[in-house]
C-alpha cells in the first residue's frame, strides 16, 4: 500500500522538509520541526502580529493532519523551533504508509522526494500541496532575498547533508517540470560556491511561486505583496526555467573540501565545480537544452549576482 492524497502530498512536504520518524519499542512519534527562522517575517506595507499568525498557522496545521492521521498531536515550542510531535499508538496502516513512500528512512537528512510524487500521472495538485508543505517548514520570503534588479524571491532550504545532495534538484524538476514553476537557481552549500556545506537554497521568483503559496496567513500576504510590487514594477518581466547551461563568467579556486566524503555525495567527491549548474548536471538534471546558443539568451534575465550569487 502507497496511498496518496492531497492532504499526504502536504504532509510529504512537512516530512521531507524537516521531519523524524521515531520508532523504539511501543513508541512511534513523528517530529515535525518548524524553525522560528523560516516562521517570522515582515514585509513592507502588510501589517500582523507575528506570534498570533504562527500560533494559528500551527493550529490549522494541526487540525489538518489530526482528521488525516487521527493521532495525538502537540505543538511543542522549543528554543529554535516549534514543533509538531504525532503520537501514534499502534503500528497502524497510517504509520506503514509513511514508512513506505518515504523508503524507510527516518529522517530529513536522508529523504528524497517519494517517486510517487515524480509520476506524470499524479493530480498537479497533489504536487503543489507536497511544495506548499516543504515551504510552510523551510520556505521563506524575505525583502533580502531579492534579486540584483530588485525582484523577490521565495528561498527554499534544504539542510546539507552527505546523502540528500540530489534532493534540491528534484524539487527543481518538480517545481519546473511537474507544475509549471520556473525555478532561478540553486545556491548550492559547496565548498567551490563559496558557502561550504551550509545549507541549498532553491530561488524562485515570489510571482511564479503563487501558484505554489503558503498556508501560514502571514507568510502568504507577504508573499501577494511581494509579487504584487514586482508586477508594477517590472511589468515586462518574463519567467522561464532555469537553462541548465549558462555562460561561466570566472573560474572557481581550488578548495581542499572539494574531497570530503563526509559531507559530499559520492559523485561530488573529488571534482571541482566552477558554476552551480555543473554540480546540478553530476547530480541528474535533465533541464539540458540541446542548443547551447538557446541557453545562452537566457544569461541576460537570470545572471547570477555580483554579491554572493553563484555563477
Amino acid at each position: 500500500m502507497d496511498y496518496i492524497d492531497a492532504d499526504v502530498a502536504y504532509l510529504l512536504g512537512l516530512i521531507v522538509a524537516r521531519g523524524t520518524l521515531v520508532e523504539r519499542e511501543q513508541v512511534r512519534q513523528l517530529i515535525i520541526e518548524f524553525p522560528y527562522s523560516s516562521l517570522h517575517l515582515r514585509g513592507e506595507s502588510s501589517e500582523f502580529d507575528q506570534e498570533t499568525e504562527i500560533s494559528l498557522g500551527l493550529h490549522s496545521i494541526r487540525s489538518r493532519l489530526a482528521d488525516l492521521l487521527e493521532a495525538d498531536i502537540e505543538i511543542v515550542h522549543r528554543q529554535t523551533s516549534a514543533d509538531l510531535v504525532v503520537r501514534f499508538l499502534r503500528n497502524n496502516m497510517v504509520w506503514r504508509n509513511l514508512r513506505l513512500l518515504l523508503d524507510d528512512k527516518t529522517a530529513y537528512p536522508d529523504f528524497h522526494i517519494p517517486r510517487v510524487l515524480l509520476q506524470p500521472d499524479l493530480p498537479r495538485d497533489w504536487k503543489v500541496q507536497f511544495v506548499r508543505g516543504f515551504a510552510d517548514v523551510a520556505g521563506n520570503i524575505r525583502h533580502a532575498n531579492r534579486y540584483v534588479d530588485g525582484r523577490h524571491r521565495v528561498r527554499l532550504d534544504v539542510l546539507n547533508s552527505r546523502h540528500n545532495w540530489a534532493l534540491p534538484v528534484q524539487l527543481c524538476s518538480l517545481l519546473q517540470e511537474h507544475i509549471g514553476v520556473p525555478v532561478q537557481l540553486i545556491n548550492w552549500g559547496h565548498p567551490n560556491m563559496g558557502r561550504a556545506f551550509r545549507e541549498h537554497q532553491i530561488d524562485v521568483f515570489a510571482e511564479p511561486f503563487l501558484q505554489v503559496g503558503f498556508s501560514f496567513r502571514h507568510k502568504q500576504k507577504v508573499l501577494e505583496e511581494f509579487a504584487e510590487q514586482d508586477r508594477q514594477r517590472y511589468p515586462n518581466a518574463s519567467y522561464r526555467p532555469c537553462p541548465a547551461l549558462r555562460r561561466i563568467r570566472k573560474q572557481k579556486d581550488p578548495d581542499p573540501a572539494e574531497n570530503d566524503a563526509n559531507y559530499l555525495d559520492a559523485r561530488l567527491v573529488g571534482k571541482h565545480f566552477d558554476a552551480y549548474f555543473q554540480i546540478c548536471r553530476e547530480l541528474g538534471c535533465q533541464q539540458l537544452r540541446s542548443n547551447t546558443e538557446e541557453a545562452e539568451l537566457f544569461t541576460d534575465e537570470v545572471e547570477a549576482e555580483a554579491s554572493g550569487e553563484q555563477t
